[in-house]
This record gives C-alpha cells, structure tokens and sequence, in this order.
C-alpha cells in the first residue's frame, strides 16, 4: 500500500469520528415570544448560564426560567451546539414547527396531556409534577365581591373567562361549575373583560413580585389572597423527532434534568419564580379533590 494511499484512508476515518462532533457544534435556532426573549435577557443580567443559580428577578416567571432551565439541563447532559434565539410572535403555530421537525426543542414546557397525540415529537421527564402547578384567581383591584372569595361555593356564583385552547385551564374551570365560564382565546382581551368586570376573573400564574400583581397598561390585575387553584396535570419540555439532532437532544435533556433534580434547581427555579408560592404559603386550594 503506497504512503498516499495510507494517508488518505487515515484522513478519511479522521473525518468520519470527527464529522458527528462537527455536526453537533452547529448552531441551534430556537424560537421564542418576543416578551419572553425580553425578560430572560433581563433574568440573565449577563451572567453565564450555568452560573445562574439565583432565579430571582424583576422579570422572572415560569416560562422564562424555564428558558435558562432547559439550557443547563442540555448542557449538563452533554449537548454543546450553540444556541440562537429568534424572538417572535409564534402562538398556535410553534407546536406545528416542533412536530415538523422545523425547530429542535420547546423552551416553554407542555401539558402532557398536550402531547399524547402527537407522535412526532419526544417528551421530556417530568419538569412540574402533578399537583405542583397551582394558578391564582386573578381579579380587578376594585373588584370586592371576587377579593373577597375564600370558598370553592363563593367561587361558582362568579363568571370566569378563559380560553379552550388551553385544555388544563378549561378543564379545570369547567368541573368548577361555575356561574358561567366565558371563552376567549386572546389573553390580553381576556385582561379587558376583568377590567371592565364583564367576567369576575381569571386564572394565571403567581409571580414572584412583594404583591403577586400584573401590572399592566392603567391596569392592576390582583389574586384574591389566601387561595388557588390546582391544574391537574404535569409539565414536560419537548422534542422534535423529526430533527437531524432530536434523540441527540432528547437524551441529553433527561440526563440534566436528572442532575438538576438532585441538586434541587428545579425546585428553586419554580420558587424563585413565585410558581409555588400558594403551596408554600400553605394557601388553601380550592380544588384538591381532582387528582
């Protein structure tokens, strides 16, 4: 065999190991909203990712720690492909993307009973366990009547709003039986309807501000304070399978998520974001029977 020729053969088993680590250094594009881009900027504060372990912030709440939870997770689990985000306004849209295979992952976690059905993507292990995931019922601040609800029976002589879209939320609403649940998929003309009390309230959130507000434009939205209301089901990120890098990173994501589980970052996370707040300021919640 000529030295040329051993030299080539050299080069090209060089190429074929080197090729996957190659391949995984390429960028990654995830998508995410525009608002959601803006506060995790702002929760970031220029630190590096996996330094983060204080998720406190101005701007934190749940979909945006989970924005660096995720990160950490796949980078513990050994997935090194660097990632750039494309703010936007995807709505509806993004599950379609992900199944498609157009976009790796979600950074914003699903219900899981949003992904049974969809055989194109992986579902992570579990990120919020069932029963974990309390909402506040939220109101106008001059809105007495709803403020002073501390019952699931005041509670069904209220008009709730909410979206289908939103299966857990409507779910949950509906087995309230309430005095009437109102639909509307847009959440900022749901914040009107409170607003001009043609519904009582609303389900959202807790954030982890002194008074658990949303502040909005000439608009105040407040929970009724000492209760909640639990949705019964856990949260998962997902996977596209349909990527050329999905069971890479389905892989990867469950081994951080592990690691992260027992260092107690998940947990923290939530917290900081005040997602647990009512469980940890043992508020009462009203619907604990529906498990």
């Amino acid at each position: 065999m000529t030295a040329s020729r051993t030299l080539l053969i050299i080069l090209v088993i060089l190429f074929q190991l080197l090729a996957p680590i190659v391949q995984a250094q390429e960028e990654v594009k995830l998508t995410l909203q525009t608002d959601v881009y803006a506060d995790y900027q702002c929760l970031l504060n220029n630190r590096a990712i996996m330094d983060i372990r204080d998720y406190k912030s101005a701007c934190s709440r749940r979909d945006v720690v989970e924005v660096v939870l995720i990160q950490q997770a796949l980078l513990l689990g050994g997935f090194l492909p660097p990632i750039k985000f494309i703010p936007g306004e995807y709505g509806l849209r993004y599950k379609g993307l992900l199944s498609a295979g157009k976009v790796l992952f979600s950074a914003d976690t699903f219900w899981l009973s949003e992904t049974k059905q969809d055989k194109d993507i992986y579902v992570s292990d579990v990120m919020i366990r069932r029963g974990e995931y309390t909402a506040g019922v939220y109101t106008a601040s001059d809105n007495q009547k709803v403020l002073a609800v501390r019952s699931l029976d005041e509670l069904q002589q209220l008009t709730g709003i909410s979206s289908r879209n939103w299966l857990v939320d409507w779910r949950v609403l509906e087995r309230m039986q309430l005095k009437q649940l109102i639909h509307e998929p847009v959440w900022s003309a749901q914040v009107q309807m409170i607003k001009h009390q043609f519904a009582d309230f609303m389900l959202a959130p807790f954030l982890d501000r002194p008074d658990l507000s949303y502040h909005l434009k000439e608009f105040t939205l407040v929970p009724v304070p000492g209760i909640a209301v639990e949705l019964d089901d856990s949260r998962h990120f997902v996977v596209s399978k349909k990527h050329p890098l999905g069971k890479q990173a389905i892989t990867a994501l469950n081994k951080g998520i592990t690691i992260l589980r027992s260092q107690g970052l998940i947990h923290k996370a939530y917290s900081d974001s005040g997602l647990f707040y009512p469980i940890e300021q043992k508020w009462t919640i009203l619907n604990p029977s529906y498990h």
